[in-house]
C-alpha cells in the first residue's frame, strides 16, 4: 500500500511540474501566434481594404479560430472578438492588448490600421520574448522541481 501511495505522490508532483512548464510554453506559443497574425493583418491591409471578419477568417491560429467560432454564432465580428478575449486564459496583459487592438484597427483607415498593427505587433513581440525567456529559464526548473518533490514525498511515505 505504501508503494502505491509513494508512486502516486511522485507522479502527482511530477505532473504538476510538467503542467506548469507546459503552461509557460503555451503562453509563449500563443503570443508568437498573435504576432504572426498581426503581421499578416498588416500585410493584407497594405494591399487592400479587407473587412476584419475576412482578415480573421484567413488566419488559422487558435485565437482566430476562437473568433471565427464565435462569429458563426453571433454574426458580429466585434462581439465575437470580445467573446474570444473573454474565453482566453486570464493573462491580463495580452488580453488587454487584444481588447485595445480591436477599436484601434477598426476605427482608423488603412494607413492608421497598419500603424496600429505595427505598434501592437511590437508589443506582442516584446511579450513573446519575455514569455519565451521565462519558459527557457523556468520551464526545465519546474519539471525538475516537480520530480524532486515527488521523489522526496515518495521517500517520506516509504
Amino acid at each position: 500500500m505504501r508503494i502505491v501511495l509513494a508512486l502516486s505522490a511522485f507522479f502527482i508532483c511530477a505532473f504538476i511540474g510538467f503542467n506548469k512548464s507546459r503552461e509557460l510554453k503555451k503562453r509563449a506559443e500563443f503570443l508568437d501566434e498573435i504576432s504572426v497574425m498581426l503581421n499578416n493583418f498588416s500585410a493584407e491591409i497594405s494591399f487592400g481594404t479587407p473587412e476584419l471578419s475576412e482578415l480573421v477568417d484567413r488566419e488559422n491560429g487558435g485565437f482566430a479560430r476562437l473568433v471565427n467560432k464565435n462569429f458563426a454564432e453571433l454574426s458580429d465580428i466585434k462581439a465575437a472578438w470580445e467573446k474570444a478575449c473573454d474565453e482566453l486564459p486570464k493573462k491580463a496583459e495580452e488580453t488587454a492588448l487584444l481588447r485595445e487592438l480591436l477599436p484601434a484597427i477598426s476605427k482608423s483607415g488603412s494607413n492608421g490600421a497598419v500603424m496600429a498593427l505595427s505598434l501592437y505587433s511590437e508589443r506582442f513581440s516584446r511579450l513573446y520574448k519575455q514569455a519565451y525567456d521565462e519558459y527557457t529559464q523556468k520551464g526545465g526548473a519546474f519539471k525538475q522541481i516537480g520530480a524532486l518533490c515527488g521523489a522526496a514525498a515518495a521517500i517520506l511515505i516509504m
